[in-house]
């Protein structure tokens, strides 16, 4: 793939059609660092503190619905939206779409084919 058919695929990429890197991470994988953990507490958001599970790397980490899926993914008015998109955690701000991961994760849920060369897992 050239730079600019990259380019235009992560243009094309839309979040509120896809949410796969909210299903597909799988329990204990979407980390919070403590830095979210304080700024929740300050912002009143001790429902989000409270709700965190142990994850990898003796870090807290957002919980999962038994899909997998992160808990919070979801709203009334798109499957793909995260329900505390304000307050999300920096894991989830720092996340680029168009990524390597990203696009890992849209192959994993079958909304891109796999790699040219990839090896079946």
């Amino acid at each position: 793939m050239t730079l600019d058919e990259s380019s235009q695929l992560t243009e094309a990429l839309d979040c509120l059609a896809c949410s796969a890197c909210c299903r597909m991470a799988g329990p204990g994988h979407v980390l919070v660092p403590a830095e979210d953990i304080v700024r929740w507490q300050r912002a009143g958001r001790s429902d989000l503190v409270a709700s965190l599970v142990e994850g990898h790397f003796s870090e807290r980490a957002f919980p999962t619905r038994e899909d997998g899926a992160c808990r919070y993914l979801g709203t009334a008015a798109s499957p793909h939206a995260c329900s505390i998109y304000a307050d999300r955690g920096t894991t989830c701000r720092e996340f680029e779409r168009g990524s390597p991961q990203c696009h890992q994760y849209r192959r994993e849920a079958g909304l891109e084919p796999p790699r040219e060369g990839a090896r079946p897992r």
